[in-house]
């Protein structure tokens, strides 16, 4: 392994640590994985932990798994989605060819809690920050039902979380609230039987960037690809300086991405910026979008959604986009 930062370091010796800590499950470990940054340097390290552990001892065998959870909402951006469906194929060959615990695994919604059901099925309004069924239904309960599962197999699970002190207020004082003085481990607020680990919380933005950039992914990803998502759907040019300290030094802010039908937020940055850099495809989907939001407050349209004759050609438009 190259020399690496301390801070680096520490929190690859912490993970074997905790990766080689006793105890009577051998309660496997959970990854939630999107494909966006802070997951990708989560799975990186916890990956060159594994590898230092069989380098330290070459007979070793690995006593507790590895899931790399993705949860797929089926109305991703989609340029995220390919970009996540290739890094999975990835890492599940790269897991088996070296001979690691990593097991990939996809959750999607019940088919009843899907966005079009929703909406189109139920009659549901299109989210906002009042009525934000979709973060429930396509997101916590598909990745809970899992680890329930998981739990229900192994006895315990360890769910690793790539959340940072500085990426908000909001998360710094959710890590802080969980957090337990001189232990590494969380009780998880939901779910019985489950703890949480925050092993890069501590990091910064830049940091976050450097090891993408400069550490070569190790099952054989090329980062830059993530790299140039990230600059393209930054919506401000000074979120993407171009070099930090060096050509491998480089940093790209922290843009988030979401569903590309996503009306909680007011205006998709992300989506916009990828299609003024290029990705044009996308923008009758924006234009989809933002048609929702504009006619998601509008009292007239409670009795159009029933009575107009309107209302089979509204389906049929959305139902043309949906699949």
């Amino acid at each position: 392994m190259k020399q690496l930062p301390n801070r680096i370091l520490s929190i690859i010796e912490e993970l074997i640590d905790q990766y080689q800590e006793d105890d009577r499950y051998n309660r496997p470990w959970i990854i939630g994985f999107s494909g966006e940054k802070d997951s990708t340097v989560l799975l990186t390290l916890v990956w060159l932990a594994l590898l230092r552990i069989r380098e330290n001892n070459p007979t070793t065998i690995f006593k507790r798994q590895v899931y790399v959870v993705c949860n797929d909402t089926m109305v991703e951006n989609p340029v995220i989605e390919e970009y996540v469906s290739n890094v999975l194929k990835t890492i599940q060959k790269a897991a088996k060819e070296q001979q690691l615990p990593i097991i990939v695994k996809t959750t999607t919604p019940q088919i009843e809690d899907t966005f079009w059901c929703c909406v189109i099925g139920k009659g549901y309004p299109v989210p906002n920050n009042s009525f934000r069924f979709c973060t429930e239904k396509m997101k916590i309960k598909p990745t809970s039902n899992f680890i329930t599962n998981q739990v229900a197999a192994d006895g315990e699970a360890i769910i690793l979380i790539g959340t940072r002190l500085t990426e908000s207020q909001q998360r710094a004082k959710s890590i802080k609230k969980h957090d337990i003085k001189g232990h590494r481990l969380s009780k998880h607020p939901l779910n019985p039987n489950t703890y949480t680990y925050a092993p890069i919380k501590e990091l910064m933005l830049e940091e976050v960037w450097w090891i993408i950039n400069a550490i070569p992914s190790p099952w054989g990803f090329d980062n830059q690809i993530l790299f140039k998502i990230y600059m393209d759907a930054s919506a401000d040019d000074y979120e993407c300086p171009t070099v930090v300290t060096n050509d491998s030094h480089r940093s790209c802010g922290q843009s988030r991405f979401g569903c590309w039908i996503c009306t909680v937020v007011k205006e998709d940055k992300s989506m916009s910026a990828l299609i003024k850099n290029g990705v044009a495809w996308m923008q009758p989907l924006l234009d989809f979008r933002n048609r929702l939001v504009e006619n998601r407050n509008v009292s007239e349209n409670c009795t159009i959604w029933y009575r107009d004759d309107n209302f089979s050609t509204t389906v049929n438009d959305i139902y043309k986009i949906a699949v």
